[in-house]
């Protein structure tokens, strides 16, 4: 394998994970990857196990994270195995990609691990101290991809030898915040993607590269889903894999780094910031996916 210099600041969770699979089926490892254990509860945010040993509470903190952050997809698979498989291997030739990536979501963590170097910090979110130090001895010009685990403090984007790379599921500036995948879905006929070098805004940093992506191909039995499920079957498989989709288009065009490519600046006040969908709005954003899919003449490419 190549290595990729990029540093990954690893969240445990699909997006995580879609992102170094997707590497790792392009023959990539990536330089570094940081990975984060929480010291709290990622559901209660209460501190873990605060009475054992440091190395004992380490260990079940990662336990805990990958329990709970993986639940839903391993869960959804095991309930629904037909409608996912089957959903995977469309999606896998939609996307130009093997099928197997979707081991990667649902697989145990040390299948993450694809990278020259590993370090692990135990600390409590992104705000923590610890991550911010270890981030500045980082040696030399570091492209950092953000995988999630909450909003990054300026304390990180300061940083001045590191910039910080976010992948959102939406066209920017059209469609910022919460929920990209269905807004694109319903108010754009289409997903779409937009990575970008991140600044103190909800998504208003500089734009890498901005994708409308073909429609996806949806399985007629998705729409027979109570909403929660398929809400968390979109976003344990489809958000997770559209990102890592637009994340290997850049790999491809710059695969020497990814620290300093031409940007292009979003316009103060351009675009909608959009909030999470109540029950009702999902409810129609899932039909209009399932009837796009079905509308499609061409296979997407």
């Amino acid at each position: 394998m190549k290595t990729l210099p990029l540093t990954v600041l690893f969240h445990e969770g699909p997006m995580a994970r879609a992102y170094l699979g997707m590497l790792a089926a392009e023959g990539l490892r990536v330089e570094r990857i940081v990975r984060m254990v929480g010291r709290r509860d990622p559901a209660r945010r209460r501190p873990i196990a605060p009475w054992l040993p440091s190395g004992f509470r380490r260990g079940l903190a990662a336990l805990v994270q990958d329990r709970q952050m993986n639940h839903w997809p391993r869960e959804l698979r095991r309930r629904h195995r037909d409608l996912c498989e089957g959903w995977w291997r469309e999606l896998a030739a939609a996307w130009s990609y093997p099928p197997g990536i979707f081991e990667h979501l649902v697989g145990p963590s040390g299948d993450v691990d694809r990278a020259d170097s590993v370090d692990e910090l135990f600390i409590d979110g992104l705000g923590d101290p610890v991550l911010e130090q270890h981030l500045r001895r980082l040696p030399g010009r570091n492209a950092v991809l953000f995988t999630g685990g909450g909003m990054v403090p300026a304390s990180l984007l300061s940083i001045p030898s590191c910039r910080f790379i976010h992948v959102h599921p939406g066209h920017l500036p059209h469609v910022r915040g919460a929920d990209g995948l269905l807004w694109s879905i319903l108010l754009r006929g289409r997903p779409g993607a937009t990575a970008f070098y991140m600044d103190a805004g909800l998504d208003t940093g500089d734009v890498i590269l901005a994708r409308d992506l073909e429609v996806l191909p949806v399985p007629r039995a998705f729409a027979e889903l109570d909403v929660l499920t398929g809400y968390r079957m979109l976003y344990a498989y489809v958000d997770p894999l559209l990102r890592a989709v637009l994340l290997r288009e850049i790999v491809r065009r710059h695969p020497t780094g990814l620290a300093d490519l031409p940007t292009k600046a979003q316009a103060a006040g351009e675009g909608t910031t959009f909030h999470f969908m109540n029950e009702r709005l999902r409810r129609v954003a899932f039909q209009r996916l399932v009837d796009l899919s079905h509308e499609r003449a061409d296979p997407v490419v």
